[in-house]
């Protein structure tokens, strides 16, 4: 039986080496934590698949995503694999988060519903007492005083509710107005998802996934930052993480801390896999 060397075993991907028949001879760190077990078949972990899965894969597009079910949940996945001396190595891309955080971000561009249920209530009030005013300005060429009076009355509520729609407008344009924030994750995929969140926010955003690149970055435009989303995980050149490091050069600063294991109620602290309500509610605090 084939060993994986230490490259392999510990690679940020999952890794599993699949003999002849689509059983699974080989798994390093990343696939056994996803749940594949070494004596199984990969096809049996995969929805609507019968046949053996290089069988299967080899007429998919690359983009074809994998939906791997386990006994904790399930996992969307991308596959990619190359066959060596009668085995096949399968490469499995876990792109499960990425695709939960795009649909949060589709869903949350969506225009505020009660805002434009605001808005949608005051046009049509407006038009209806714009053509009240068409009827009777069309009844008579001149107007006696309880019709100018009614007129002046139906010009007041047009002109309250064409107001009230600016003010709504304007306020919400207001809201957009956000201050400048650093992004900072060693997913890079999350970084960008959590950047164009941000930016749709109103917010203007830099993000970066290495650390020391981010920490340069800071310290260079420290004066215009007001809040930092940071990954727990990044460790600096000098082996402190960079929210420490921040922590420390910038007291003030609006840090909120993304982490594996963190309580989402933490002050400051919001959970991964991450919920886009949850971070924009500690933009907000």
């Amino acid at each position: 039986m084939i060993e994986l060397n230490v490259v392999l075993q510990t690679a940020p991907m999952a890794l599993v080496v699949l003999d002849d028949d689509d059983f699974i001879i080989q798994a390093n760190e990343k696939a056994v934590a996803m749940g594949l077990s070494v004596g199984t078949t990969l096809a049996s972990y995969i929805a609507n698949v019968e046949a053996k899965f290089v069988d299967h894969v080899r007429h998919q597009p690359e983009s074809q995503l994998y939906r791997l079910e386990f006994q904790y949940g399930e996992k969307r996945c991308r596959a990619s694999f190359e066959e060596n001396n009668g085995d096949c190595y399968v490469w499995l891309v876990d792109v499960s988060e990425q695709l939960v955080l795009a649909d949060q971000i589709r869903r949350l561009k969506h225009p505020d519903s009660k805002k434009m249920r605001q808005i949608n209530q005051l046009t049509v009030t407006a038009a209806g007492y714009s053509e009240l005013l068409d009827v009777i300005l069309a009844d008579s060429d001149t107007l006696d005083s309880d019709k100018l009076n009614t007129v002046r009355q139906y010009q007041h509520e047009l002109t309250k509710n064409l107001t009230a729609m600016h003010r709504l407008v304007t306020n919400n344009k207001a809201e957009m107005k956000r201050g400048f924030v650093l992004v900072a994750d060693q997913n890079d995929a999350l970084t960008e998802l959590i950047s164009e969140l941000l930016r749709d926010e109103g917010y203007k955003v830099v993000g970066f996934s290495d650390p020391n690149t981010a920490l340069k970055y800071f310290r260079v435009n420290e004066h215009n930052i007001q809040k930092a989303v940071v990954d727990e995980g990044l460790i600096c050149e000098n082996d402190a993480s960079l929210v420490a490091t921040l922590q420390t050069t910038s007291p003030d600063l609006g840090l909120i801390v993304l982490s594996e294991d963190s309580d989402s109620r933490d002050h400051g602290k919001v959970s991964k896999p991450l919920d886009f309500k949850d971070l924009l509610e500690a933009m907000e605090d």
